[in-house]
């Protein structure tokens, strides 16, 4: 999948003054499992070259999660025939089933720092829904992410001198550009969800979110959660007409196999037609 389902409970993890980096090394694991199963093998030196944190700085952020609770560990010990006896673990994270928002993928392969990373998702958490707007004050935004009201404030400085961040009218808006559920309702993240998964059982890396696309292809198929046998899914109409599949996918062309060519041809005129008319405009004085 291109995202990462983060659940807005993160805000609740109680791991002390090291949550931020805490709350990053839990979705940098989540990122990591396998969708269905929820279980994670990445190393301790994976980790750490993701998240740019030493290993020692990884373990004890674990040790953190696994004690909390947000976290069950699986430690084995495997035999290796240039380091001898090494230890292993893997890592279970219980499904998220409710209150949660979809992060692109493209977020962790940002070179920020940890705790910077992590603070965001925090900030994201507590978002109007569908909105990337928190219309809260510093000592309120503290509350609500359990961070102290000295640390918040001088987060929310480095994040604004990033441009992760706005100052907004009663609070600020997230400017990271990397949630998917600040623009995409969950009917839309549920449709893309569906033709990831239909390119994963191919064994073919789903295509990247495109809004035009999309916007095509909610105009027929705009149901959730249907059965796989119903003619009227979109499942069922991409195992018809989509027996084999190229070795690189891109939305167009589910457009294409579903013969919907001509809906999408007229949203991407309108849409040059949109652009030519802002650059006839664009500089026009008003005298």
């Amino acid at each position: 999948m291109n995202y990462t389902v983060i659940p807005k409970s993160i805000v609740n993890f109680q791991t002390g003054n090291s949550k931020p980096i805490d709350i990053y090394v839990w979705a940098i694991i989540k990122y990591c499992s396998n969708y269905k199963t929820n279980i994670s093998h990445i190393t301790e030196e994976k980790l750490s070259l993701l998240t740019g944190l030493d290993e020692r700085i990884i373990r004890r952020s674990i040790k953190r999660l696994k004690d909390a609770g947000y976290l069950t560990v699986q430690t084995t010990i495997k035999e290796d025939a240039d380091r001898g006896f090494i230890k292993r673990n893997s890592y279970f994270i219980k499904p998220v089933i409710k209150d949660y928002f979809f992060l692109d993928n493209n977020y962790f392969k940002r070179n920020y720092h940890a705790k910077i990373v992590g603070f965001l998702l925090l900030l994201k958490a507590i978002c109007l829904n569908n909105t990337d707007a928190i219309q809260w004050s510093n000592s309120q935004i503290a509350k609500s992410i359990g961070l102290s009201r000295n640390t918040t404030p001088a987060l929310l400085n480095e994040c604004l001198q990033l441009g992760l961040i706005k100052q907004i009218a009663k609070g600020y808006e997230l400017t990271a550009g990397c949630f998917i559920n600040s623009s995409v309702r969950k009917t839309d993240a549920g449709i893309y969800k569906e033709i990831c998964e239909f390119c994963k059982s191919k064994g073919i890396a789903p295509p990247n979110w495109d809004k035009r696309a999309m916007s095509v292809l909610l105009t027929k198929y705009n149901i959730i959660n249907l059965p796989t046998t119903e003619p009227i899914s979109l499942t069922y109409q991409l195992d018809k007409r989509c027996k084999n599949l190229p070795e690189k996918v891109s939305l167009a062309y589910f457009i294409k196999a579903l013969d919907m060519q001509e809906q999408f041809r007229e949203v991407i005129e309108r849409a040059k037609q949109a652009k030519r008319y802002k650059e006839e405009f664009k500089g026009f004085a008003f005298e």
